[in-house]
């Protein structure tokens, strides 16, 4: 199996993409979005400072005939789905999206009907491209450093007039070990600042279901879910969650769920591991106290 991976320069996911190509097997090449050094060690390394899918298609789908590559591979992210189904359609492949398991005989699985199901095919033709929902595969070490090609698109089709980064409090949903998360039971915005302060005691990032990111009351860059942040904590606090498939499809990889909810039907017990049924009023404020005892 000959693999390239399609990858912003971030080690993690760059690091889970890895672990993929060698459950495939083979030789894998990867082909680095933006500036920087590459991380880890590939059969070759090429670079694309453009990051604009559009402006990508036309050289990918050159790169991937011209090397003969059976599996690509990226992040079910915006940029990886968006560079997916346009570089499917120029090679006339099979695109897979939101792979959740792979086999070295290219049977991979994905999630169907909002999470209630997984699916198993098994891919017969190629090249093969894939993308790979993220916290589904533990990232692979990165050594060192391969000296890219540089590829330059000539033409671009697409110019970025500029670019705002979105600024994050505290602990980021991707990378946290714990998570606190409210959704519409949480009544407001304002009633949001007690999950913020349990937060802060578990050194926890804050998270939000896609009703209280509808409601106003959270960014979107807060928003847990199947169309927000996947995530894979070792805890997961669902404050006020009704628990959609949705929400649950984003914590499926979630070590322990801790649902607090006043409705004792409310479909987030079914996944959570310890569950209380309380109005959170009464429950996060003694959590709460009981932290600040203990430290």
């Amino acid at each position: 199996m000959k693999t390239l991976i399609i990858e912003k320069i971030e080690p993690k996911k760059i690091g889970e993409l890895v672990s993929v190509g060698k459950i495939l097997g083979g030789e894998i090449d990867i082909l680095a979005l933006g500036e920087g050094p590459i991380p880890g060690t590939y059969g070759r390394a090429f670079q694309c400072p453009d990051i604009i899918g559009a402006n990508l298609v036309g050289s990918v789908a050159e790169l991937v005939q011209k090397n003969g590559y059976q599996a690509v591979l990226l992040s079910a992210t915006t940029l990886g789905s968006e560079l997916a189904g346009r570089l499917g359609a120029r090679l006339g492949a099979p695109v897979l999206s939101e792979v959740i398991a792979v086999g070295p005989d290219m049977t991979v699985k994905r999630p169907l009907y909002g999470g209630k199901a997984v699916a198993e095919f098994k891919i017969a033709a190629n090249p093969a491209v894939l993308t790979i929902r993220r916290k589904y595969f533990e990232p692979a070490t990165l050594d060192g450093q391969t000296a890219p090609e540089i590829i330059r698109i000539a033409d671009p089709a697409v110019e970025l007039l500029s670019e705002e980064p979105v600024l994050t409090q505290g602990v980021r949903l991707e990378d946290a070990e714990i998570i606190v998360s409210g959704g519409r039971g949480m009544g407001g915005s304002d009633n949001f600042s007690v999950l913020r302060e349990m937060a802060g005691l578990l050194h926890a990032a804050v998270g939000a279901s896609r009703g209280a990111v509808d409601e106003g009351w959270a960014p979107q860059t807060m928003q847990v879910g199947q169309t927000g942040n996947i995530v894979a904590p070792g805890v997961y606090f669902a404050v006020g969650i009704s628990g959609a498939s949705q929400h649950l499809a984003g914590i499926a990889n979630a070590k322990c769920v801790v649902a607090v909810n006043k409705d004792e039907e409310a479909n987030i017990f079914k996944r959570a591991r310890f569950g209380v049924v309380c109005d959170y009023k009464n429950f996060v404020p003694a959590l709460i106290q009981a932290i600040r005892e203990e430290q």
